[in-house]
């Protein structure tokens, strides 16, 4: 459970503080992610685990096709599928950075 959810007024003092909030707090939940849920979703909570930092595709990559992938979900991308997934999304926000 979040802090944030039990104040009353929620006001916000900054997006870093609620990304910092999410990486503690949805870190100890074991249903935060699961293999069940889409890539881009995976992607996505991957990256709210870690604040929001910026993230080797390589890295991205292993941790979806190594940690998420079960038998009964095989998750068989490729790096430059993976990319392509990423680059394409109109949804989620995700950005290349150098």
């Amino acid at each position: 459970m979040s802090p944030s959810l039990l104040v009353e007024d929620q006001t916000l003092n900054s997006i870093q503080e609620l990304l910092d909030e999410i990486a503690e707090f949805s870190a100890q939940d074991e249903d935060f992610i699961n293999s069940n849920m889409p890539i881009q979703e995976i992607v996505f909570r991957t990256m709210l685990l870690r604040g929001n930092k910026p993230i080797l595709l390589s890295e991205l990559h292993h941790e979806i096709t190594e940690r998420w992938a079960t038998p009964v979900r095989p998750i068989n991308v490729s790096l430059k599928n993976l990319e392509r997934v990423l680059d394409s999304d109109n949804y989620y926000g995700f950005a290349q950075v150098e």
